[in-house]
């Protein structure tokens, strides 16, 4: 093609017709562009394709993880319920008049009453396109923004529980070590501990901090991030 153009200019130098050599000249520049453009477009076309592609991959795999961890978050959520049921039942149980008449209440509810649950849900996908950027590719900017804040959200949630979680492996499982008889629950001694003011006080801050994790579910954004997720990064 590079050849015929040169044979074609140099006729019509030959020819001396600068008019059409200036003409045929500007045509070729003009032909040149329109193929830079068009290649231009193609591998724009192709770049486009290849981020759609990767973008479905994303969405994918966000939505299947998303999905884990909302049922994670639910099940954990009906945990800190039944456990707060529980320990209003310890609590009662507690201050009977005889604690060794409802002893076989009072071991049942127990263990209700303090679980230590936590939420741990899966970030890596969130961590990776964040870190990578790769974030960008998504199209929805609601999603994208879910994904941004996800992480803070989460971390308003989780202060709750990580509160929660202190008490117990602070204040109670120490003041039961120290002052009870962990191998032999049955042990008088065990329900004599169990009605000092300092473990029915401790009960009392273990519901406090129970009801402010679930206070925070409604408060805080992370249940509507979870919904939000699942739902945006849906794919057909």
């Amino acid at each position: 093609m590079i050849t015929i153009f040169r044979k074609t200019r140099q006729k019509l130098l030959s020819e001396n017709n600068m008019g059409k050599y200036f003409k045929y000249a500007l045509g070729e520049i003009i032909l040149v562009m329109v193929g830079i453009l068009l290649a231009l477009q193609v591998n724009n076309w192709n770049e486009s394709r290849k981020d759609r592609i990767r973008e479905n991959a994303i969405l994918k795999e966000l939505h299947r993880d998303f999905k884990k961890n909302l049922q994670q978050f639910n099940e954990i959520v009906a945990v800190h319920e039944k456990s707060l049921r529980g320990s209003n039942r310890f609590k009662k149980f507690i201050n009977h008049p005889n604690p060794i008449q409802v002893r076989d209440s009072i071991g049942k509810y127990y263990f209700l009453a303090f679980n230590g649950v936590s939420y741990n849900p899966s970030n890596g996908i969130v961590t990776s396109l964040i870190s990578s950027g790769e974030y960008k590719l998504i199209k929805n900017d609601t999603l994208r923004n879910y994904l941004i804040s996800w992480k803070d959200a989460l971390e308003d949630y989780t202060e709750e529980e990580q509160v929660s979680n202190r008490l117990w492996s602070e204040k109670i499982e120490p003041f039961l070590i120290d002052n009870g008889d962990l191998a032999n629950l049955t042990n008088p001694i065990n329900f004599k501990l169990i009605t000092t003011m300092k473990f029915k006080n401790l009960t009392q801050r273990h519901i406090f901090l129970l009801r402010n994790i679930l206070r925070s579910i409604d408060q805080e954004p992370l249940q509507n991030h979870l919904n939000e997720i699942v739902r945006l990064s849906k794919t057909e």
